[in-house]
């Protein structure tokens, strides 16, 4: 098809103008148009929600293909998998549609092409593409194309604490051994191993990953703020510690405010209390403030004022006064001093640390340099690690894909003369290796970004919207750089729910504190006339359950949601409801995260409504149905586990009841209860007369029942033992029978496929699944989400995160009270992408205090530290703004806003100040909540119409009586019409044929699971954290040659490994000619035919192996050659002593010699060490398997087990 030329400028008002004069009931807005149209440069769309970003983006598309273009000449990447696939489906209507409209063969011939190329174009996540691209341009760095993505972070996991354990040891040896030590004891905080440390190398190395360039960012921003630190002017100084604040100011308002309230007193009220003393010292300490002074005088005045100010030496105390303007007057002096000295109070405390930590200076500096080291090494190794086994992360695929396109200008202009458009959808969620891609791949002025700034919520992913907005600011700025449109009409709310959103944003959010000035750029407007209909009936409220009599104090970041938070939700939906014939699946609850959400769908079921969660309230291995039958199983592994048993026997499967127990309890004094089970059934308990006949028949009955599934669990896989349970009593069907059946038994069936997946690793056992599923419990790591048919007629419960780019006719945001997390404030380090690392630095102060102690440790915050902290800490409350914005902005019709406090307190809270129609910085700064926000809006605002009603609910206006009761009957569970989801009918089929192949194959099935003596040993000796504390106060300094760790280039050598070295000394010493005399010219004649690169043989030491023939036991080798076996395979029968499951183990013996009466048996380790017991022990089991291997072959009873040590400055040789 021929390309048809693009609209020019005017062509494009016309088609605005002929738009704006259609009949049509919905009009396209000029702003829309103008983003489908426009063309020959990069267009940003700042698309506000609701604004129809997504129908802009497919027309655009399709204006494009219209015109001759083709879909895989277009770059499209979506945010997640599932936006691109809807997205693929639009375009493919979108193309029939055309197809049908087509006056020609060409152009038929042309939509025909597009929509069948649809299914491989380039549309779909940045992962996606990165891939794809790896996988066909991977060879120029020395990547297989036959890679594999590690999604299993246990996986992960596993390789990291290997390569971290390694590394570790090499460097607790190394010459800078005890600066190391230093290090890890400043982050190791009271632990008494390195766990602290290593998450701490995990935290970097993952946020460097992050980055566009680790490397980049390792070695010249990581350290800057140590390495080239700010030789600022005190006030510049001062500045930055004050967040931007300037000091004369605060001095001056503060100055003020105390003279105002000192004459107040004094002549209005005509009184003179004592504590106005100190408010007269006060203000002269303000006057007389040193502020061209030094750092040290500038602390120390602040001190000053910190001090006047302490305890109750400023409160104004008026006694039993009855003038009510008097004591109006001091509650609101009272509450309002103290923001006043508050950045005085904080500068005094960051100019103590500051010049605390300045005769420490020259000692921070080394360690972080160390600290450096370990990370890049870390890195370096971890990468060598993931390429040995041809697996990696995302990110490892992003970096490799950028590599592959800077290194590589020639592919790089493939993509650029390839793509008629790089196109991406949701921008202010992309991360700056994202970004970096698009440079690569966009030709300079084909690029077309949509997004919302204020929408950005995936900070946790490391999306960063400055991306967005540096360029928002660009375009706005520089319109010759790019078009920026902005899309501002709302197709989605009422007003009502625009006018509120406007009413919080344009006071709370701007650049200071949100990252984005909203102001009339940014305002929500009602894009149809549908949508101003005046209905006050839809008013936004926010709802505040008054706690003050009702209920105590509640942890502030913990704050889940109260009884009456719940009734007053309960009742406003119950009235929605009967009155006003809202449907269920009308409503939607918000809420912040996935936990605690519990209470309120148990009181929802007690009224009678149907609520639906998306899967977040909890994991499937957490709900009440599996919980039992997890505990089902721990008791079969083992029956002496109380609490199990306790759990089983009261579930129910078999209904013991509190009474029933305790009669069984006092059976016996001082053991387990499976104990007294057995001796009460036997007649031997204690009290047998208090067992009755039926509680015996109902004992007896369930041993039996145990008895016979622990006689099922060793003959039977874990998936039969589990159907044998739901089978046997009835559980299945049970659970079937229970509100929200259908999720309840669709749990039950990920449990049996858990274990199924669980026994194809070829690690079985009832015993070793169960320590699986508890360490997934401990760690909080499974999120694993069970698919189910969603009620019709139901209340939705979702996280606000869950619910972007959704929309719902009433919309309920809960637990507005719960306070920002904000411990990622408090870690022991902060990194910036901008500013790099800053660290709590662990200083002996000794020196500097009186103290009679050896040692005073103390955490002091850098001024780095600060900095991050600061700049984290907007972040955070810009994030959490953002967060508020899409939850408000998901109603259609109506909003609510639920939280709850004590009224008294809320009211008084407040102060009311503003500063340029916005609360104070320093306000919102301290305000860690929406409820906070909102409520001090309110108060700064009062004359203004905020679109939002604040309403407090008291407990009587919750109680039963006032509540109500649903009208009609409401069967949540009616799933008539619902089909199963497809992806779960797939998986029970796909499982059935499984368990029918299993039937089929039984014999070969029941084959013995083949294991390496490695393995065995990782299963039965748990590694244990013990590299910390206890092994660096053991450690004895060794003078040695440094290792370096050089980071691998990707196609060139990589650094040496302790596997490579370990494999190449094997092969030595197995290609080696023995004769009775063994020289060195004989060592480099074998070494010559290893093959290994020859970085690996420079580092064999050939002198230190040649040392061993000449200990006893080489020279016992030596001169019993006959009797001499090397590299000898061996395969053995065994039986895992806990699940009695029968392996094969296969293993290579390095040697061994054979005497009539006893094995000598020789294995060579490469391992680093500080003393040869630490290798005695971690080889051990391994030893003992080996020489029961040859105790079986040869029928000779001794085996003398010895190892050779060839890790150390000098040959050992030990005996196991």
């Amino acid at each position: 098809m021929n390309r048809k030329n693009f609209l020019t400028k005017e062509e494009i008002q016309a088609r605005i103008a002929a738009e704006a004069a259609s009949d049509k009931e919905r009009k396209m807005t000029p702003e829309q148009l103008t983003a489908i149209y426009s063309n020959g440069t990069n267009i940003l769309v700042s698309a506000s929600a609701g604004s129809g970003k997504t129908f802009v983006m497919v027309e655009r598309i399709l204006d494009m293909i219209s015109r001759g273009i083709s879909v895989n000449q277009l770059f499209i990447s979506t945010f997640t998998v599932k936006a691109a696939g809807e997205l693929k489906e639009r375009l493919e209507k979108g193309l029939t549609a055309k197809l049908g409209q087509s006056t020609n063969d060409e152009e038929r011939q042309h939509f025909s092409a597009q929509i069948a190329a649809i299914p491989t174009a380039d549309i779909g996540t940045m992962d996606a593409f990165c891939q794809k691209l790896v996988n066909q341009y991977g060879y120029l760095i020395g990547i297989s194309p036959i890679f594999r993505i590690m999604t299993d972070e246990s996986e992960q996991d596993i390789l990291k604490k290997q390569v971290y354990t390694d590394l570790f040891a090499k460097y607790m040896q190394g010459d800078q051994a005890q600066l190391f030590q230093k290090l890890v004891r400043n982050f190791a905080g009271n632990r008494k191993d390195s766990q602290a440390f290593r998450d701490v190398i995990y935290q970097i190395h993952q946020f460097s990953q992050s980055t566009a360039s680790p490397d980049y960012w390792l070695k010249e921003v990581f350290l800057q703020a140590y390495e080239n630190p700010q030789t600022s002017q005190t006030a510049d100084l001062v500045q930055t510690i004050l967040a931007g604040q300037d000091l004369n100011q605060i001095l001056s308002k503060a100055e003020s405010y105390f003279k105002d309230h000192y004459e107040t007193v004094t002549q209005e009220f005509q009184k003179s209390y004592k504590y106005l003393s100190n408010v007269s010292a006060l203000i002269e300490e303000l006057a007389s403030f040193p502020i061209h002074a030094n750092l040290e005088e500038i602390q120390k005045a602040c001190a000053r004022i910190d001090s006047l100010a302490s305890g109750r030496n400023l409160v104004m105390a008026i006694g039993s006064s009855k003038d009510e303007t008097l004591k109006s007057y001091a509650a609101a002096y009272n509450r309002d001093r103290n923001s006043y000295l508050e950045p005085l109070r904080n500068l005094a405390q960051s100019l103590f640390t500051i010049l605390a930590l300045e005769p420490h200076q020259v000692a921070i500096l080394p360690l972080l340099q160390i600290l450096r080291d370990f990370v890049e090494d870390f890195s370096a190794q971890y990468l060598a690690a993931k390429l040995q086994e041809n697996a990696f992360e995302f990110n490892d695929i992003a970096h490799f894909a950028i590599q592959i396109l800077e290194d590589n200008p020639s592919v790089a202009q493939i993509f650029k003369d390839k793509y008629h458009e790089v196109m991406v959808d949701e921008y202010q969620d992309n991360n700056h290796m994202q970004e970096r891609l698009l440079e690569l791949l966009s030709n300079g002025h084909n690029r077309f970004m949509v997004g919302d700034i204020k929408q950005s919520i995936y900070r946790f992913r490391q999306a960063d919207p400055l991306i967005f907005n540096s360029k928002f600011k660009l375009y706005q700025d520089h319109p010759e750089a790019g078009k920026l449109i902005l899309l501002k009409e709302n197709f989605r709310s009422q007003s009502t729910v625009l006018d509120s959103t406007n009413g919080v944003f344009s006071h709370l959010m701007d650049e200071q504190v949100g990252d984005v000035l909203y102001d009339q750029t940014h305002l929500l407007v009602a894009g149809s006339a549908p949508q101003k209909a005046v209905a006050p009936q839809h008013e936004t409220e926010v709802l505040i359950y008054n706690t003050e009599e009702a209920e105590g104090p509640l942890e502030e970041e913990e704050s889940s949601f109260s009884q009456g938070e719940i009734d007053l939700v309960a009742k406003e939906i119950i009235r929605l409801h009967n009155e006003e014939g809202v449907k269920f699946s009308e409503i939607t609850l918000l809420v912040a995260s996935r936990t605690r959400n519990e209470p309120l769908i148990a009181s929802f079921e007690q009224y009678g409504i149907p609520v639906e969660s998306d899967g977040g309230e909890k994991n499937y291995l957490k709900s009440l149905e599996v919980m039992i039958m997890l505990d089902t199983l721990r008791v079969i592994d083992n029956p002496l586990n109380d609490f199990a048993l306790t759990a089983l026997l009261r579930s129910p499967m078999f209904a013991f009841d509190e009474d029933q127990l305790a009669r069984l309890a006092v059976q016996a004094d001082k053991t387990e209860l499976y104990e007294k089970l057995l001796l009460a059934k036997a007649g031997q308990g204690q009290h047998p007369q208090l067992i009755s006949p039926e509680l015996m028949e109902k004992l007896s009955h369930f041993l039996e029942v145990l008895a016979d599934w622990r006689q099922f669990s060793k003959k039977h896989s874990l998936y039969d033992l589990i159907w044998k349970i739901y089978n046997d009593r009835l559980y299945y069907d049970y659970v079937g029978a229970l509100p929200h059946a259908q999720r309840r038994q669709t749990n039950l069936y990920a449990l049996a496929l858990r274990a199924n997946g669980f026994e194809r690793t070829g690690f079985k056992g009832l015993a070793r699944f169960i320590g699986m599923i508890d360490k997934v419990l401990d760690s909080d790591k499974d999120l694993m989400e069970v698919e189910v048919a969603a009620p019709k007629n139901a209340v939705n419960l979702m996280t606000i995160h869950h619910s972007k780019g959704l929309e719902f006719k009433y919309v309920f945001i809960l637990n507005i009270d719960k306070r920002f997390s904000m411990k990622d404030t408090q870690s022991p380090l902060i990194l910036s992408r901008e500013k790099g690392l800053g660290i709590k630095y662990l200083a002996d102060m000794k020196d500097q205090v009186e103290t009679n102690l050896p040692h005073l440790k103390v955490a002091i915050e850098t001024l780095p530290y600060q900095i991050n902290r600061r700049e984290l800490n907007l972040a955070t409350l810009s994030e959490q703004m953002r967060l508020l914005y899409v939850a408000m902005t998901r109603a259609e019709k109506k909003l609510y806003l639920v939280g709850k406090g004590r009224k008294d307190k809320l009211t008084e809270k407040f102060d009311g100040s503003s500063e340029n129609g916005f609360l104070p910085a320093s306000q919102r700064e301290g305000l860690l909540s929406f409820q906070d926000w909102l409520l001090a809006i309110d108060a700064a605002f009062p004359s203004q119409d905020l679109a939002y009603r604040i309403r407090f609910v008291e407990q009587e206006d919750v109680l039963p009586s006032q509540i109500g009761q649903l009208k009609g009957k409401v069967d949540a569970d009616n799933l008539a019409h619902n089909r199963q989801s497809e992806d779960i009918r797939r998986a029970l089929e796909v499982l059935d044929s499984v368990e029918r192949l299993n039937q089929a194959y039984a014999p070969a099935i029941q084959l013995p699971s083949l294991r390496t003596p490695s393995q065995v040993k990782a299963f039965y000796e748990p590694v244990m954290d013990m590299e910390g504390m206890e092994i660096m106060d053991g450690v004895v300094s060794k003078k040695e040659q440094p290792i370096r760790f050089q980071l691998p280039q990707l196609g060139q050598k990589s650094s040496i490994t302790s596997t490579a070295l370990g494999s190449a000394t094997h092969e030595l010493m197995q290609r080696l000619q023995l004769s009775q005399k063994i020289s060195l010219a004989d060592l480099e004649q074998a070494l010559a035919q290893v093959q290994a690169p020859d970085l690996v043989k420079e580092r064999m030491d050939l002198n230190k192996i040649l040392s061993f023939f000449d200990t006893e036991l080489g020279q016992l080798i030596l001169s019993n050659l006959d009797k001499l076996y090397r590299e000898a395979p061996f395969a053995m029968l065994e039986e895992d002593p806990i699940s009695k499951e029968q392996f094969v183990i296969r293993g290579i013996v390095d040697g061994y010699l054979v005497f009539e009466d006893r094995i000598v048996l020789f294995d060579y380790k490469t391992d680093k060490y500080q003393h040869p017991t630490q290798l005695q022990d971690r080889y051990q089991f391994q030893m003992k398997l080996y020489a029961k291997a040859l105790q079986e072959s040869y029928q000779i009873k001794q085996v003398d087990t010895y190892l050779i040590l060839l890790g150390g400055q000098e040959v050992e040789v030990v005996r196991v």
